[in-house]
């Protein structure tokens, strides 16, 4: 048998997202149910637009999470005043909180600053609940290694390149893949393993093939369905450097 389940997505919104009942009720419809709400960026005050899109996102039921941009040159005072809004708006242990990382080539140390973040949240937050998330282009330019940073549970790349067809980092567990929903600038993400959508892939023991998804690779379908990326790459006569395109039938038994 063939399956064929499609990853389930979330918005990330910002100052620049309409702020209305009616475009929260708007990403409903695309089949959108989590969001993660921007409540800092290093040297801005974006408290007012934080309130309003988590009230928005609560009001239309949607899971609602919690993201702030760093350029790490102050990272004490970025952590202290995420941990203050998340508090003050009521975000629990267990919201997933991502740190958008947004810096450059004149920071200094800048692994040991993304790990002093990480410390300092993990005394506020669930330290399974932080996620990291990175430009594709700066993981390209080696601006961040990330065998000098914690093993993560998830990781989000950032690669709305035209025509890209997967975040292009085997281990990303959600890929931010365009910043546009029907004209309006909004962020959109596919959640490959559910790690903010808890929507978990429910495997079939009768399936013997799958349809790939967008943003798929040899490492996320090996992940997804549990079999070892050399079994995998076996099984369907592949190299790991063959790409997988969307609507791609792959052998999984």
């Amino acid at each position: 048998m063939i399956t064929q389940n499609e990853y389930p997505r979330l918005a990330f919104c910002s100052s620049l997202t309409p702020a209305t009942p009616e475009y929260y009720e708007k990403l409903r419809k695309a089949g959108i149910n989590a969001v993660s709400i921007c409540m800092h960026v290093s040297g801005h005050e974006y408290f007012k637009y934080a309130v309003i899109h988590t009230n928005l996102a609560r009001k239309a039921n949607l899971t609602t999470h919690a993201y702030m941009i760093t350029d790490l040159y102050d990272p004490i005072s970025d952590v202290m005043t995420l941990t203050k809004r998340l508090a003050k708006l009521g975000y629990g242990a267990t919201t997933k909180v991502t740190i958008l990382v947004n810096s450059d080539k004149y920071v200094k140390d800048r692994e040991s600053k993304i790990v002093k973040i990480m410390d300092l949240m993990s005394n506020y937050h669930d330290r399974s609940c932080i996620d990291l998330a990175f430009f594709k282009r700066d993981l390209d330019d080696k601006l961040y290694d990330l065998d000098k940073l914690p093993r993560m549970i998830n990781l989000t790349v950032i690669n709305c390149t035209p025509g890209a067809s997967s975040p292009g980092v085997n281990v990303a567990g959600t890929w931010i893949y365009k910043a546009e929903l029907e004209n309006d600038v909004e962020v959109l993400a596919y959640d490959f393993y559910g790690y903010y959508t808890d929507d978990g892939y429910q495997l079939s023991l009768v399936d013997t093939e799958y349809v790939a998804q967008p943003g798929d690779s040899w490492y996320s379908i090996s992940r997804r369905h549990g079999i070892p990326i050399n079994d995998l790459l076996v099984l369907n006569r592949a190299m790991h450097t063959d790409r997988i395109y969307a609507g791609q039938v792959v052998r999984i038994a």
